[in-house]
């Protein structure tokens, strides 16, 4: 198979020629603003079933499902958020809400979508179990990223879409790193350029007794618990109050979500956190000492510490270029041939949270 690479700001064919091969079951790579995907007709079992193929994902790893907004037209302006949720079960992708599920994920969408926010809720009638993974709760997001919300609307079908690289490797946050895992295995790549956050989607559980993240990622805890509120359950019914307190959000590892395996977005080199700057160098030090090539993944506050060391790879200052820069970093450092990948570890707060989740999952043994 050919692999199509179409640069969508150069050639303006491209978005209706991939829609046009997603609508015929076939694979397209795009852009969104976390990573990469890697899309399919998300009403086509045949279709969705190429994605595990060509990524060579387990079958019991469920797929995300992403959608545009309905297309309500007034005055010449289009309004959606408010309706995104009616629609969806409109159009049978969710199924039958509990009145505290449509609160809540009713909520979440007013607040966060478009945007790096995915939602588990009941699983409509039209997906099909492949997409699930057999389960009976979808995974589902609107993209914040121009090019994907061109793709979906223009496809006129929900698009299934995980990220667009082989299966427990590094996500993809450029074009190139698609083509490097998955080049003559899929139909399309459309080039949007760097993803702006460079981390996968925080994925929200709202089908238990009570909120919970699956997979920490590009919008915090803190913001999702803002917008929740303060929920209380009394006999069984969920309230919600005006208190300024907020929702404590639990985490649970469950396969209702893709990314929670326990080794994940995993370089071919063996990945290392350690807790400081002092760490960092000592364990180079040590490893040297027996012979294995070392890389380096540092913050900028590091580079003096680091300034006789090579290969280095600088991540940035703060935690949003640490994640837009995470996954380059750690496939530069694969190209570059080292044995061993060295990175500091990071305050699981705020954005940090998903990016310690990164380090831990790509650096636990196989």
């Amino acid at each position: 198979m050919i692999t199509r690479v179409f640069d969508v700001s150069a050639e303006p064919t491209a978005i209706p020629f991939a829609a046009e091969v997603i609508r015929q079951g076939g694979l397209v790579a795009f852009p969104t603003e976390t990573v990469y995907g890697l899309g399919a007709d998300a009403l086509n079992a045949d279709a969705a079933a190429r994605i595990f193929a060509a990524k060579q994902r387990a079958l019991n790893d469920p797929l995300i499902v992403h959608v545009g907004p309905p297309l309500v037209v007034v005055a010449g302006m289009r309004f959606g958020r408010a309706s995104a949720l009616n629609d969806l079960v409109r159009q049978q992708l969710v199924g039958a809400l509990s009145a505290r599920q449509r609160a809540q994920a009713q909520q979440l969408i007013q607040a966060f979508w478009p945007g790096p926010l995915t939602l588990v809720l009941p699983r409509g009638a039209r997906i099909p179990p492949i997409v699930t993974a057999g389960r009976d709760t979808v995974a589902i997001r609107m993209p914040r990223h121009p090019i994907a919300l061109a793709l979906i609307e223009t496809s006129g079908v929900p698009i299934a879409a995980p990220s667009a690289n082989r299966f427990g490797h590094v996500s993809p946050t450029t074009a190139q790193h698609v083509l490097d895992d998955l080049s003559g295995r899929i139909d399309v790549v459309l080039d949007g350029g760097p993803t702006p956050i460079g981390i996968e989607s925080t994925v929200l559980d709202l089908t238990g007794d009570s909120p919970a993240i699956l997979r920490p990622g590009g919008l915090s805890r803190q913001d999702i618990e803002r917008a929740l509120g303060r929920w209380t359950m009394d006999d069984g019914r969920w309230t919600t109050d005006d208190r300024p307190e907020h929702t404590a959000l639990s985490t649970e590892h469950s396969v209702a979500s893709p990314g929670m395996l326990a080794k994940h977005y995993a370089p071919r080199a063996e990945l290392r956190v350690v807790r400081s700057t002092a760490e960092l160098l000592a364990v180079h030090q040590q490893l040297m000492g027996h012979g294995r090539r070392i890389g380096l993944l540092i913050l900028e506050a590091q580079q003096d510490a680091c300034a006789d060391l090579q290969p280095v790879f600088v991540l940035g200052r703060d935690a949003d270029s640490v994640a837009q820069n995470l996954y380059a970093g750690l496939r530069a450092l694969d190209s570059a041939g080292v044995d061993v990948i060295l990175v500091s570890e990071v305050e699981a707060t705020g954005l940090g949270e998903a990016i310690a989740d990164r380090l831990r999952r790509g650096a636990a043994k196989g």
